[in-house]
């Protein structure tokens, strides 16, 4: 939870990051654009990097704790282990995006100014700090080796992750509307999954999404959670879901 308070509710959530990461001993750049800026931090990079994102930019309606000082707190989790292991050799690029709130800004940048042909893939952690159940939207991603394993099938299992067809959008759709493989992962609660399948099923059918299907998913306490919602506060969240997508993380990139 101490990443995550820190960054929640604060008018400076770049700098707070910068500030831990610095603590960290993290080599960043500062990508500065006209209109968004970002955060990189890279190990090893190549024309096969895997992009690990969060936003760090809170809707303006809201202190931005789930949505998304949780999934900044996740990657600031993994980058600290990764850094705790001076032979990672993976070529890896953990971003923090800005102006995700407005149409992934940040992460349209990003792809400019690295080019779509020096990137392999992209995992983004968006909402991940309330609930038991870490879901993932993998778009047929599974057991795609650009993921360098995160997207193998035994590590998924011993994860507990499950695999709905829809999550809602966020800055991978932007890689994926670049052509390029993306994937989602956020955490919630038990009944979320059912939701989110049968609103993906219906996608991937080319059928209506309708008004209940809306409701349904409104109703999602993870939901409530951002953009002002009832849920909207720190005090609902929990560090435990943060540690659960942290861990398959640094599983998925130090040990497969």
């Amino acid at each position: 939870m101490e990443y995550m308070s820190k960054i929640s509710g604060s008018s400076d959530r770049k700098g707070i990051i910068m500030t831990i990461l610095s603590q960290m001993g993290a080599n960043f750049e500062v990508q500065q654009f006209e209109d968004v800026e970002n955060i990189v931090i890279s190990f090893n990079p190549s024309n096969k990097r895997l992009v690990v994102g969060a936003h760090w930019d809170a809707d303006e309606d809201s202190d931005g704790a789930n949505d998304n000082a949780s999934g900044c707190s996740v990657l600031l989790h993994t980058i600290e282990a990764v850094l705790a292991k001076p032979t990672f050799e993976k070529s890896v690029d953990f971003v923090f995006f800005g102006e995700e709130e407005k149409g992934g800004i940040g992460a349209s940048r990003y792809i400019e100014s690295v080019g779509k042909e020096n990137i392999s893939a992209m995992v983004n952690a968006d909402v991940c700090g309330f609930g038991d159940n870490i879901l993932l939207s993998d778009k047929g991603n599974l057991s795609n080796p650009s993921f360098f394993g995160l997207m193998d099938e035994v590590l998924l299992t011993k994860h507990k992750i499950q695999l709905p067809r829809f999550l809602p959008q966020g800055d991978d759709c932007i890689f994926e509307w670049s052509g390029l493989p993306s994937v989602s992962i956020c955490t919630a609660e038990c009944n979320a999954f059912n939701v989110f399948s049968e609103i993906g099923r219906k996608i991937v059918a080319e059928q209506p999404i309708t008004e209940a299907d809306q409701e349904a998913l409104m109703s999602l306490d993870v939901v409530k959670t951002m953009h002002g919602g009832e849920f909207d506060n720190i005090s609902y969240l929990s560090g435990t879901a943060v540690k659960m997508v942290a861990d398959y993380l640094i599983d998925g990139l130090l040990n497969c």
